[in-house]
């Protein structure tokens, strides 16, 4: 954690007019959201809210139109694209709920399986390094590991203005976990988790960077993010692929699996590639399984070029 002296946190800029209006806004409807019963009636409300979500947003319809022929090998119907906007909306009232319930409130939601490969991994010493996607509840499953006492650092992409990062930063360490703006400054924290053998979350479905490998995502070439292979090959930490996905009334089933065993090359930048085809063909099980769940609004496969 980065300490901040009085001296220079008094010298900080008060936030625009607008950014203090939308973080009251933000506070307001997160109080609210927790004021309700989360099931059914945040998830009628999240539902609701999709649909508006949908029918107002023609850019990001078109993304997930193009996302969901990627997946299912045919132009999806309006109702599949929907569902992907609920899914959304769903994720956003948990990122302002979900942080306000404690430990055992969180662990009552989700049928987890394979805490067990965590334990194993951390036996080793060299920390864990959980590889997850914008599937089911990205929200809820960055909170799973802390709410069960393990020592977790994650990543968030960074948002303008700075304030609105801070406020959902808090809100994802809410249970304990550390949260830091993902980029370049990031690299010597996360090393420095996984020496005090810590686990590391990182969302590996989309590379915001644009510098990762192009590689295949159900059968088209498109650049994935590379940066939790490298910190494996670095490390020798393994990589788990860790999703929870949303099931009935509200409840959540959450898995975390090791990769199928490679065979080190010997050559870094080869094994890098290798990790991260690994993980981008396990995370394509689970989204092919769920893509209603898949909650990217952007083109995941636009003209990728070499780079």
């Amino acid at each position: 954690m980065v300490y901040v002296s009085p001296n220079v946190a008094r010298q900080r800029r008060t936030p625009p007019l607008n950014t203090r209006l939308l973080l009251l806004a933000l506070k307001a409807v997160s109080a609210a959201a927790d004021a309700l019963p989360r099931y059914p009636v945040g998830d009628r409300i999240s539902r609701a809210a999709g649909v508006a979500w949908y029918a107002s947003a023609p850019a990001a319809r078109a993304a997930v139109q193009d996302n969901l022929r990627h997946v299912l090998g045919r132009q999806p119907s309006r109702v599949e694209i929907l569902r992907v906007f609920q899914n959304g909306a769903l994720n956003y009232w948990d990122t302002l709920t979900i942080p306000n319930f404690t430990a055992a409130q969180i662990l009552d939601l989700v049928d987890l399986r394979g805490a067990e490969h965590i334990d194993r991994a951390r036996d080793a010493g060299r920390g864990a390094i959980c590889a997850t996607a914008h599937l089911g509840s990205v929200s809820l499953s960055g909170q799973i590991l802390p709410a069960l006492g393990y020592p977790m650092t994650g990543l968030l992409e960074p948002l303008e203005p700075p304030e609105l990062f801070e406020f959902f930063a808090r809100h994802r360490r809410a249970l304990g976990a550390r949260m830091l703006p993902a980029g370049t400054p990031a690299l010597r924290e996360l090393l420095l988790a996984l020496r005090r053998n810590e686990v590391l979350g990182l969302v590996t479905d989309r590379d915001v960077s644009g510098t990762g490998p192009i590689i295949p995502f159900f059968g088209a070439p498109t650049r994935f993010p590379d940066g939790a292979a490298a910190l494996s090959v670095r490390t020798g930490a393994p990589i788990l692929v860790a999703v929870a996905l949303r099931t009935a009334r509200g409840r959540f089933d959450a898995f975390i699996e090791p990769l199928p065993p490679l065979q080190g090359t010997g050559d870094a930048k080869r094994d890098v590639l290798q990790l991260t085809q690994a993980v981008a063909k396990r995370l394509e099980y689970y989204v092919g399984n769920h893509p209603e769940q898949w909650t990217v609004f952007q083109r995941r496969w636009p003209q990728a070029q070499p780079g």
